[in-house]
C-alpha cells in the first residue's frame, strides 16, 4: 500500500515545517508550499490524498486555489482548511467547493492525523466478473487507503460477506437477479451495515470510488444504510 502523500500550504516556515516533521513521522509521505500560487502549481501537476492548507494567504488564498483547482481538474484530493479568524462566507465557499475540513487555529494536529487515518482500514469487498473493471477499482481504492478485497465466483463473496463485516460491498447491477438476491439477502440475514453500490461497465471507476466515499461518510455521520 502506498504512502498517504500531503501537501502542506502554509505562509509561515514554522509551522510548515513542523506539520512536515510530524506527518513524516506518522509514516505519510508530506510536501510543502509556500503561498497558493505553488500550491496551485503542485496540485495541477500532482495528485494528493490530503492537501492541508491555510485559507488566509497572499495572492491566493485557499479557496480560491480549490476553485481553480476544480475547474481545472478532476481530483480525488480532499482539502483541510484551516483559519485563524472566524469568516463565515470563506467557509461557506469551502463546504460549497467540497472541502474535506474546514479547522480553527490553533492547530490540532491529533485531529488532522484522525481525519487522515479516518478510512484507513475500511474494508471493501468488490464482486465484480469483469477483471479490468475488478483489478481497476481494487488499485483505485487500494491507493485511497482502503482495504479492498475481490471476488469472482458468488460462492467465494458470500463467504467473504459471512466473515468480516464489509463497510461497503460493490457488485454488478447486470448480474443474474439470484446472484443479487443471494449477496443482499446475506446481509440482511447477518444483520450487518454493509452498503451495497451496483455498478456495470459503462460507469468509470473512478465514479464508483466517488460513491464509496460519499456513501462512507454518510453513513458514520448518520449511522443508516445507503445503499445505491
Amino acid at each position: 500500500m502506498k504512502k498517504t502523500s500531503i501537501l502542506v500550504v502554509d505562509d509561515h516556515p514554522a509551522i510548515r515545517s513542523t506539520m512536515l516533521d510530524i506527518l513524516e513521522e506518522e509514516g505519510f509521505s508530506a510536501e510543502q508550499a509556500v503561498n497558493g500560487e505553488e500550491a496551485l502549481s503542485k496540485c495541477l501537476e500532482n495528485e494528493y490524498d490530503f492537501v492541508l492548507m491555510d485559507v488566509q494567504m497572499p495572492e491566493l488564498n485557499g479557496i480560491q486555489v480549490l476553485a481553480k483547482i476544480r475547474d481545472s481538474k478532476q481530483t480525488q484530493s480532499k482539502f483541510i482548511f484551516f483559519s485563524a479568524y472566524s469568516v463565515p462566507e470563506l467557509e461557506e465557499q469551502a463546504v460549497a467547493l467540497g472541502s474535506y475540513a474546514f479547522l480553527r487555529k490553533p492547530i490540532q494536529v491529533e485531529k488532522i492525523i484522525d481525519l487522515i487515518r479516518d478510512k484507513r482500514g475500511i474494508p471493501i469487498l468488490i464482486h465484480l466478473e469483469d477483471d479490468h473493471m475488478r483489478t481497476c477499482l481494487s488499485n483505485l481504492l487500494k491507493n485511497q487507503g482502503y482495504q479492498a478485497i475481490e471476488t469472482e465466483k458468488l460462492d467465494d463473496a458470500l463467504i467473504q460477506l459471512r466473515q468480516i463485516n464489509y463497510s461497503c460491498l460493490i457488485y454488478d447491477s447486470d448480474s443474474a437477479g439470484f446472484e443479487q438476491d443471494a449477496l443482499t439477502s446475506t446481509i440482511k440475514s447477518l444483520q450487518t451495515d454493509t452498503i451495497c453500490i451496483t455498478t456495470n461497465e459503462d460507469e468509470l471507476a473512478s465514479e464508483v470510488v466517488e460513491k464509496v466515499g460519499f456513501l462512507t461518510e454518510q453513513k458514520k455521520k448518520g449511522g443508516a444504510n445507503y445503499s445505491i
